[in-house]
């Protein structure tokens, strides 16, 4: 049975009582003494001793595709269709007939044939399948589901999938179906959006984000005191997502400029770069001044620095991408030609995941805490100390291991200086003997909205 034939159950959970868990195993036992054994196992597994009023289809689902493949030792050839045989027995028993349709599907018989070839190909097809249930929440535009989630967040994914489950039962949501991936999303919204129970004013969305934020706070608590008060004192502005910038059209120039101007595709030279006419021409045409820019012919990429590293950031982030012996601009480029869509990709890629985001995310609460500005020696001091404390290191020479210092900081933070100063976002003044940075309006709402993204966004560590 494929899962787009499912039955509808006779009763549903939420009907259901203890006694009636004990019932449906006692009408197994007076036809085989041994199955009602294993069903009263299957029972407590799936129920946790809570009753049968707590079966879910998504928990019938992680257990049949997910704990019988990985949480049980055994060698017994067979045991995980013996034991979806036994929950689909005691299913119907309760009435739960679309459960039990479930456990006997070819769906089921497909991620157990995957894991009995490998635990890759078990995994790839448990995700296929819960997928295509239907009842796995999707991530939305503006919201991702962690890796790792709090009790809140593992509270707010039961929520919505038990709304997705209803849907389907009610007939709202048909899976499959042309258009279901946008009723699913929707009914993500509103469950997500729903009234909290307990907190009052809160939606289970906004339960989420300050349980994120918290953790995010926390995570330095345990071991920087510094850090945890900068990430403390912002934590209360990042609560609800950051208004684009007034002056978005001017500060995001730069970049919708050049994905304007690039086209749909350029060639490549043998070395990588985009071809002398295209550079001469874009240096030529482009809104905004590069004293670094050699004062002859220019060559290569490298002549014209700005168009350089404009390029390079943009295809970093995906906005163009290498074919063949050309670089073309991707459907995402070509959206990011709108500046709202650029000021987007410019806030979730202010440095990549790891040690360049850590020192962007530090430099970035360092330098909204300070308004009037910090000297860069001041700032990237501060930020080694800050990477110490967090447990940072750099490897050296002979395996050895060493806390950042101000170089590995200072090499981080002008990895993306460049896009950063032409983009407005931050403001450098002085000489090279005492360099300042501060971050004007439009460089203000960037930076939050920048931070939010890693700590307000989903987590995929526990710490």
């Amino acid at each position: 049975m494929s899962m787009s034939a499912l039955a509808q159950n006779r009763r549903e959970p939420v009907e259901l009582s203890a006694a009636d868990g004990q019932e449906a195993i006692g009408r197994i036992e007076e036809r085989d003494a041994g199955l009602a054994r294993e069903a009263s196992h299957v029972f407590e597994s799936l129920t946790w001793g809570r009753g049968p009023q707590v079966l879910r289809q998504a928990g019938l689902q992680d257990w049949l595709w997910y704990v019988l493949a990985t949480k049980y030792l055994t060698d017994e050839v067979g045991y995980m269709a013996r034991l979806a045989e036994v929950a689909a027995v005691l299913c119907e028993e309760l009435g739960l007939h679309r459960y039990a349709a479930i456990c006997r599907s070819d769906t089921t018989r497909g991620v157990h044939a995957g894991f009995d070839e490998s635990d890759a190909m078990g995994r790839a097809a448990m995700r296929k399948a819960k997928d295509a249930s239907g009842i796995e929440p999707p991530d939305l535009d503006d919201f991702e589901w962690g890796e790792v989630m709090g009790d809140a967040e593992s509270t707010a994914r039961s929520v919505v999938e038990d709304a997705l489950e209803a849907a389907i039962v009610s007939g709202r949501l048909v899976v499959g179906s042309r258009g279901w991936r946008r009723d699913q999303a929707e009914i993500t919204v509103a469950a997500l959006n729903g009234d909290h129970p307990v907190e009052p004013g809160q939606s289970w969305r906004t339960v989420v984000v300050t349980e994120r934020l918290q953790q995010w706070v926390d995570a330095a608590e345990r071991r920087c005191g510094p850090l945890a008060a900068l990430r403390g004192r912002l934590a209360n502005r990042l609560l609800h997502p950051i208004d684009t910038p007034a002056g978005v059209v001017s500060m995001m120039l730069p970049v919708t400029w050049f994905l304007g101007s690039f086209g749909d595709e350029q060639p490549l030279t043998q070395a990588g770069y985009l071809s002398p006419a295209i550079v001469r021409r874009l240096h030529a045409e482009a809104p905004w001044d590069d004293p670094l820019a050699s004062n002859g012919l220019l060559r290569t990429e490298i002549d014209a620095p700005m168009v350089h590293h404009v390029r390079s950031w943009l295809q970093s982030v995906g906005a163009l991408r290498k074919h063949n012996k050309a670089l073309r601009r991707t459907k995402l480029g070509a959206a990011a030609v709108d500046p709202d869509v650029a000021w987007g990709l410019l806030v979730s890629n202010l440095g990549e995941q790891g040690w360049d985001r850590f020192v962007v995310e530090c430099c970035g609460l360092t330098m909204l805490d300070r308004a009037e500005g910090i000297s860069t020696r001041e700032l990237f001091g501060d930020v080694a100390a800050m990477a110490a404390d967090m447990g940072w290191a750099t490897a050296e020479g002979g395996g050895q291991h060493r806390p950042p210092g101000e170089r590995e900081v200072a090499r981080a933070f002008h990895g993306m200086s460049s896009i950063l100063t032409l983009c407005g976002v931050v403001a450098e003044s002085g000489d090279w003997r005492d360099r300042r940075v501060e971050l004007p309006v439009e460089g203000v709402a960037t930076m939050l909205a920048a931070i939010r993204v890693s700590a307000a966004g989903p987590r995929s560590a526990p710490w």
